[in-house]
């Protein structure tokens, strides 16, 4: 039981906090829905008023940074009128398209790609990371099986304590874990809490959609993770939820607890049913008493009025016990050492600390024994030591708290940073920081922004942190932390560039984790903070660009050893503040001729040192977010924002628009052998998604084809091909050319991912995409003369019954003795494998091992395939 010593309380001084940075969004309290457009005016108009709380800079990270994350990615994708899409679409729209291709297989798609995963999935530990991981879960007898969850990269399991990682999440459209429960008594059974419960790095705002991925409700797998199904919490609604903590009662398997942004889903009966038993409130974390499940503890998050809710029976009822004021998020903890007292870390409203609380009967009532009213106690800030100047954090996005399970004297604390306390919580120090120096000598360095730590069940000894760049650990009280994350692939990459004159040398600027280099199978840090659009010199390689947030370029002229600002984003002119992710290119013919856009063009002729505005742009009410040249004639560009499209034909002395668009612009591709014809890609959800213009934008036509109904975002255009285009949507990349009547999936080998850029490699004739959540990946280009062609009109192929029991017979008469025929679920993934050996027959199959449910089916040849429909399995 902790004491508050009388000198303790002397030392605090209570002061008021400062207008914090979630302020803007009290006005949109009354509002029950807000749109896009009445979000991001909220926050424009509060920022207007009070300019001082912007604070840019690598270092720091607030929630200035994050809300123009997610309104850089929000933008794109809402209505007209500003209206959220449902969190299903991406699923629903991905089902759509694979039950509409089933009936296109039979026609010759040629290539479709053969994507090999090229990085980052190694990092050196300390600072540098690979992505953000957001929960971890261990197996209950094997210390080295473990599980970690990732915002957009799915789950990972090891079973040699992590030093090797696999997925089997790659082919669900929704990429996103915020929690995941094993059942003790069978750990091949295994429930996931899907999305970003963190409200992500694209950051959530009030009554906004959140989070980088959306939940669908909850996933089952019965057999240690090959395969998944939905279960009861199964949610297809328009309006956008999340799940944070997900947690199994210890003594009974069949009952589950989710905490979600509408409230508290409690299941009986393992997952088949649900019921919401605290509906209207938004619930951030939950935890069972250590030796009574009867008595669980939750906690709200809100715009200043979160708090901790009790249960008696098991999570049917709750009773709020708390009366906080100015509190927006709440982390608990628990031990079994001391099971009747519950710990508490509560966050203001400026993100950092408001205070840490305990109860002693069993979570009836809390007293609070460490105030951060006095600024120098704020342990999220992201400074050390805290001052009174110092009273915001991120604690509304990266907080975490524990208690040794072995040893309750002995507490650990993340923010940006993470604590720990060897006296009940009552003294606290830096246990790891996120960068060295600073006033801490000895401290390790670990990467920033802690969103979980947990102690290993099986060793006390070890101590587990999931932060912003992975997955690391401690089995000696913080003294060191070993980096594990190696192997697990989730880097989310805004914009990649490749080089002309050197093979496998590609740059990227990642989400979180700065600007990466990949060389040759070798990766290496070169900026640190967030990295946006880079690029590499065409005539040299070791001259190169990285950028950082709304436009701030920086250049290296040896190979990305040293840097120097050339474009900053906080002053005038080339200078002002640009787009999040600021487009800027490089001149086909003259590489010391670069372009970049903020609310102008803006040109430099001498490779950064000195810039001038390009001409000028009077009706644009929008930052740029990107810029085409036309090789074939320099003097006409191309340059977008996401709603207005914009040429000039005399090197930009007069620009003009010619397109605009309610569903939002957001690349530009460009015929290099006629500057007339382009082609722009639109996101959003109105099933167009490519535009052409054959005459310089005088006219428009819909390029879209069959393409799904999800957002694309990026197009390169193949020279040398026969209008030869790769497309990259938010799952997967597509192709097409003039001899093609469509598009065509082009993912051979890719996860289902958001796709944010795409780049040619002529050098060795590879595609490199970047993706928001599995890293970077490469593949052949297009080829007409391999892959598979259809069957010819000799061949025949039936199954039958159709419905079926899973058992059924397939018959058949191919022109190859050699064959294979597959059957594949809803979400592309191969569940049934069956070798074809005779020219023709008949077979029976069993696939009765498959559940209920709506299937795919194909066989295939060395030079033959065909799909035919659905399969539906009813038993």
């Amino acid at each position: 039981m902790k004491t508050i010593t009388k000198l303790f309380l002397l030392i605090l001084v209570v002061v008021s906090i400062q207008v914090n940075a979630q302020q803007w969004a009290k006005s949109l309290e009354d509002k029950k829905n807000p749109t896009f457009f009445e979000i991001q005016k909220a926050f424009n108009d509060y920022y207007k008023a009070n300019p001082d709380e912007q604070n840019p800079g690598e270092e720091n990270d607030g929630d200035f940074e994050k809300f123009k994350r997610w309104e850089w990615y929000w933008e794109q994708r809402v209505s007209t009128t500003g209206e959220f899409p449902p969190n299903d679409i991406v699923w629903n729209e991905w089902n759509k398209y694979i039950a509409n291709q089933s009936s296109k297989r039979e026609k010759n798609m040629k290539s479709s790609g053969n994507w090999m995963f090229k990085g980052p999935s190694t990092s050196t530990g300390g600072y540098s990371g690979i992505g953000r991981v957001s929960c971890i879960a261990f197996h209950p007898t094997n210390p080295n099986t473990f599980w970690v969850g990732t915002p957009g990269g799915g789950l990972w399991k090891t079973t040699d304590a992590g030093s090797t990682w696999s997925t089997n999440t790659d082919y669900f459209p929704v990429l996103g874990i915020s929690d995941i429960a094993i059942d003790q008594n069978n750990p091949n059974s295994i429930y996931v809490a899907t999305g970003d419960g963190d409200w992500g790095s694209l950051m959530g705002c009030t009554g906004g959609a959140i989070g980088d991925t959306k939940s669908i409700g909850v996933l089952h797998s019965g057999d240690g993770g090959n395969t998944w199904y939905t279960t009861g919490l199964n949610w297809s609604v328009t309006t956008p939820k999340l799940i944070r903590r997900l947690i199994l009662n210890p003594l009974n398997s069949q009952n589950l607890i989710a905490v979600a942004s509408d409230g508290i889903w409690l299941t009986s009966d393992g997952g088949t049913t649900w019921t919401n038993e605290a509906t209207g409130y938004y619930f951030m974390d939950v935890v069972f008493n250590p030796t009574n499940p009867n008595y669980v503890y939750a906690t709200t998050r809100s715009n200043g009025n979160a708090q901790i809710y009790i249960s008696t029976d098991g999570g049917y009822t709750w009773m709020q016990v708390t009366s906080f004021s100015g509190i927006t998020r709440i982390k608990l903890a628990v031990s079994p050492m001391w099971p009747d007292e519950v710990d508490a870390v509560t966050v203001n409203t400026s993100s950092g600390l408001n205070g840490l609380y305990y109860s002693v009967d069993d979570g009836a009532t809390f007293t609070e024994y460490w105030t951060a009213t006095d600024c120098s106690y704020n342990l999220l800030t992201t400074m050390y030591p805290p001052t009174t100047s110092t009273c915001n954090g991120q604690g509304v996005y990266d907080l975490a708290y524990a208690i040794d399970p072995s040893d309750f004297s002995k507490f650990y604390l993340g923010g940006v940073n993470t604590w720990s306390s060897v006296d009940s919580g009552l003294g606290w120090s830096p246990n790891n920081y996120r960068i060295t120096g600073n006033g801490n000598p000895g401290v390790p360095v670990v990467h920033a922004d802690k969103h979980w730590l947990a102690f290993h069940p099986l060793n006390n000894n070890y101590i587990f942190e999931c932060n912003g760049g992975g997955v690391y650990y401690s089995n000696n009280g913080g003294v060191t932390w070993n980096d594990i994350t190696n192997g697990i692939q989730n880097s989310e990459i805004y914009r990649i560039s490749v080089s002309a004159t050197v093979q496998n040398d590609v740059i990227c600027g990642l989400q979180d984790n700065g600007t990466k280099q990949y060389n040759s199978n070798s990766w290496s840090d070169v900026q640190g903070g967030d990295g946006f659009q880079c690029l590499i010199d065409y005539t040299n390689a070791n001259i190169e660009y990285a950028s950082y947030t709304y436009g701030q370029i920086s250049k290296s002229t040896d190979g990305g050893v040293s840097w120097n600002v050339i474009v900053n984003n906080n002053g005038a002119g080339v200078n002002e503040h640009g787009n999040w992710v600021t487009p800027y290119v490089m001149h086909p013919t003259n590489h010391n001729t670069l372009l970049v856009g903020k609310t102008q063009i803006y040109r430099t002729t001498d490779g950064g040192s000195t810039w001038s505005q390009l001409g000028t742009i009077s009706d644009t009410n929008h930052l740029f977010i990107a810029i085409a040249y036309a090789s074939s004639n320099t003097q006409t560009i191309y340059a977008c924002t996401f709603h207005e499209l914009y040429v000039t034909t005399n090197g930009g002395g007069v620009w003009t628009l010619i397109g605009t668009n309610s569903n939002a612009m957001n690349n530009i591709a460009v015929d290099p052998n006629n500057s007339q014809r382009v082609w722009v890609t639109n996101a959003g959800y109105t099933n167009s998604h490519v535009s052409y213009s054959p005459d310089g934008g005088t006219t428009w036509y819909d390029y879209t084809g069959t393409l799904p109904n999800l957002p694309a975002n990026c197009i390169v255009y193949q020279t040398g091909s026969n209008d030869g285009l790769y497309i990259g949507t938010d799952v997967g990349v597509y192709y097409t050319n003039a001899n093609l009547t469509d598009w065509i999936p082009y993912n051979t080998g890719l996860p289902n991912v958001l796709v944010t850029d795409l780049k040619i490699s002529y050098n060795n004739n590879k595609l490199w995409a970047g993706t928001f959540g599995r890293g970077l990946w490469n593949s052949d280009l297009y080829s007409n003369t391999t892959g598979v062609s259809s069957f010819n009109n000799n061949s025949y192929v039936n199954l039958y019954p159709n419905p079926n029991n899973g058992n059924f017979t397939l018959a058949y008469q191919l022109s190859s003795s050699i064959g294979e025929f597959q059957i594949y679920d809803v979400v592309g993934r191969v569940v049934y494998n069956y070798s074809i050996n005779s020219i023709e027959g008949t077979q029976n199959i069993d696939a009765s091992s498959l559940s209920n449910g709506i299937y795919y089916w194909q066989l295939s040849t060395g030079n033959e395939a065909s799909t035919k429909g659905k399969m539906v399995i009813l038993k």
